[in-house]
């Protein structure tokens, strides 16, 4: 029961959010609140392990290679991300109905500078410090890690349905998904590959500036 609870708790806090009180602000609060306290209160008070351990056991140690690959592969997420929005962004997205739905979001006017900076560089780091670090290592005591990875990458996928549904044009929402599903599965790979989360958070972030940019050029 309480795995579970771990595993759909961000998607609880992106659903408060954002169907219950419709704001990205409280979104954020809420979720970056879970992504970054329950490791914390896993790690010291059910497991007793010192900040020390606890930098470890989640994969903050630095790994030279696993830098220059995580870069690499968030290189070509980026160009991969930008390419697909500006040939595909009139047919993505309705653009009055986005405008309205982030507006109605409070994803709008002088707000969204510093949301999008959240966005694009503390977001990253958390969902990677949560799904490739700390999930990824507690499940693989006792699964095998091609499992652990599929796990992390599905319930990682699970609460981006929730923000991806409204933003898309229909059909194109659901099959928006699956990269997202697929980037997990690379990022949990180079978790498992090089024990460390360093390069999964690179590329993280270069993706998540990627889809900004799409944002910043294509749809403002």
């Amino acid at each position: 029961m309480y795995l579970l609870l771990l595993f759909l708790g961000p998607t609880i806090m992106i659903f408060c959010g954002l169907q219950l009180f419709s704001s990205v602000p409280i979104t954020f609060l809420l979720f970056y609140s879970w992504l970054l306290l329950v490791p914390f209160l896993d790690l010291y008070f059910l497991q007793g392990k010192l900040w020390r351990d606890t930098l470890s056991y989640v994969g903050l140690v630095l790994h030279r290679k696993n830098l220059i690959v995580g870069s690499m592969s968030g290189a070509l997420f980026l160009l991969v991300i930008v390419w697909t929005g500006s040939l595909f962004h009139p047919i993505l997205f309705q653009q009055d109905d986005l405008t309205q739905l982030l507006e109605r979001w409070h994803f709008s006017g002088n707000q969204a500078v510093w949301l999008i900076g959240i966005l694009m560089f503390i977001n990253p780091l958390l969902e990677e410090f949560y799904w490739r670090g700390f999930m990824h290592q507690k499940l693989a005591k006792s699964r095998r890690p091609a499992t652990v990875i599929l796990l992390t990458a599905f319930f990682y996928s699970l609460y981006h349905l929730l923000s991806v549904i409204p933003l898309f044009a229909w059909p194109y929402h659901i099959l928006m998904v699956f990269p997202v599903f697929f980037a997990g599965i690379v990022w949990g790979y180079l978790r498992h590959r090089y024990r460390t989360i360093f390069g999964s958070m690179i590329s993280h972030i270069l993706a998540d500036v990627g889809i900004m940019m799409v944002y910043l050029f294509f749809l403002v």
